[in-house]
């Protein structure tokens, strides 16, 4: 058995009536699949359009074990048909012959690491959805209208002729055959065919927390700036989305004063003669070119020269394949890619956009020690740009609790959010509030004083002395933290003591 040609052409579906409706549609030359280098005309495979209709629309589901993956889709009547797909046997069960293979091969891209322009291609046209607004799984008019711009137009039509071309080589090396299915017992891994996280147990929708947004769209590349007060967590959260989404980790700190070799690499002299040392982002980017999955995090971009932030609007200005093939005569599968200029070492490296996360963060409010403003050019090439706040009481507290006893952790906690209204900016006398960083030195110092033998309320005042207000207070022209603020701090502690909050019953 095979794909059915005939059907895959004469297929109509309504789906992108920008696009058209069926019949003999061509596809512009530029965005031809490379899996067929000749330049015969091609035309929309429309059983493919319906396919790719059918996944953004939500009516696919897949579960993913080992050696398997098992999908659902529904059939002209509205009934669930289920597939399977045995990728290291490459085998298909239930596939059908014009509409339910596509469904497969895009499954496999996503969720069996196969097909590699496709699954190129078809992270770019959900990047493109999440350009125009448009969260997924969407409904029929949003397709609609979003076939009728000329971006989403090309990337469909780039996901269509890779697909046609992908199931025209790969069903013919395919074993096909039928028989009965069982169902999962969940279908977990639907929500990675749009470029989401898998489902947790019992979750009935999508993660809209600031880390689940981020980790589905690092599942296949993100240029995201997390902005937030200090000590929020915007590292930790960046680190956290990384590692759950398989990535290598590449860390450049912002500072003033940095150079050209600690960011992008350097010629070092050696006795075998020159050699080039790769940089943060010169080793971000050949890992991504080499196949690693890799987030580059660059803490505290303001606090770069303007001259490196500028450095990275380049960096993060992606181009075509074919641009890339025109400018350094390299054949590479289609998609986007990043490319960096290694100064003085005659060779540019390029990395495939799916492969590469850009998180960056920046502090909040003008308080906070930075180089200069966010140039507007660099803003706009983020993706996203989220606003962190500090963690929620739920989920702070037992972090605190592993550090001290509940008592104290909850006198932290408490101090740690007053002072966020005790500030300059409130009209207050503190120069910053409390973050989870200082209230865990605070912490610190507390069980190291109690295990000396002080009580736990003289620990808490003797602790807040040494790593409190050294934060949180200016200092005075004689080099001391400004009194009336400590008095301020410690005043705010004794309201807390008060409250009974240390001998308080969980």
């Amino acid at each position: 058995m095979t794909i059915s040609t005939s059907s895959v052409f004469s297929f109509k579906t309504a789906k992108f009536p920008g696009l058209g409706k069926g019949g003999r549609v061509q596809i512009p030359q530029h965005l031809h699949s490379q899996l067929d280098t000749s330049n015969r005309m091609r035309i929309i495979p429309w059983a493919a359009a319906e396919a790719v209709a059918q996944v953004l629309l939500g009516r696919v589901e897949a579960e993913r074990i080992p050696n398997r993956l098992t999908v659902q889709t529904i059939d002209k009547d509205g009934q669930p048909v289920l597939m399977a797909s045995h990728p290291t046997q490459a085998t298909w069960v239930n596939a059908g012959q014009t509409v339910r293979p596509y469904i497969l091969l895009i499954a496999e891209a996503q969720l069996a690491a196969k097909h590699t322009e496709l699954a190129e291609r078809w992270g770019a046209l959900l990047h493109t959805i999440d350009r125009h607004a448009v969260t997924l799984p969407a409904t029929e008019d949003q397709l609609a209208t979003l076939s009728h711009t000329a971006e989403f137009k090309d990337d469909l039509q780039r996901v269509l002729d890779t697909l046609y071309f992908t199931g025209k080589l790969y069903s013919d090396t395919c074993s096909w055959i039928t028989g009965p299915l069982s169902a999962p017992a969940a279908w977990t891994h639907s929500p990675v065919l749009l470029g989401q996280s898998p489902r947790q147990p019992g979750e009935p929708g999508a993660d809209l927390s600031e880390e689940g947004r981020l980790t589905r769209r690092a599942a296949y590349g993100i240029r995201a700036l997390l902005v937030g007060p200090t000590g929020c967590g915007k590292t930790e959260l960046g680190k956290r989305v990384a590692l759950s989404t398989g990535s290598t980790i590449v860390c450049l700190k912002g500072r003033p004063g940095l150079e050209d070799r600690d960011m992008i690499g350097f010629i070092s002299p050696g006795l075998q003669g020159a050699r080039w040392v790769d940089g943060p982002l010169a080793r971000a980017m050949r890992l991504a070119q080499q196949g690693t999955r890799t987030t580059l995090l660059i803490d505290e971009l303001l606090r770069l020269d303007a001259y490196h932030r500028n450095a990275l609007i380049g960096l993060l200005d992606d181009v075509s394949a074919m641009e890339l093939k025109a400018t350094l005569g390299v054949d590479v599968p289609g998609g986007r890619y990043y490319t960096l200029d290694l100064p003085g070492a005659g060779e540019v490296l390029y990395a495939p956009t799916r492969l590469l996360s850009v998180l960056c963060t920046t502090n909040a409010g003008s308080s906070y020690t930075q180089s200069g403003e966010l140039d507007p050019a660099l803003l706009r090439r983020f993706q996203r740009v989220m606003f962190v706040s500090y963690p929620a009481e739920a989920v702070i507290m037992p972090v605190y609790a592993k550090a001290a006893t509940p008592g104290t952790a909850r006198v932290a906690y408490a101090l740690e959010v007053a002072t966020r209204s005790m500030t300059v900016d409130q009209g207050q006398l503190l120069a910053r509030p409390m973050n989870t960083g200082v209230t865990l030195n605070f912490l610190a110092e507390v069980q190291d004083l109690v295990q000396a033998g002080l009580s736990e309320t003289n620990a808490l005042r003797e602790a807040l002395l040494v790593t409190v207000t050294p934060f949180c207070c200016d200092l005075t022209d004689e080099g001391l933290p400004d009194p009336a603020a400590v008095n301020a701090l410690k005043a705010r502690l004794e309201e807390q003591l008060r409250k009974g909050l240390l001998h308080k019953a969980a």
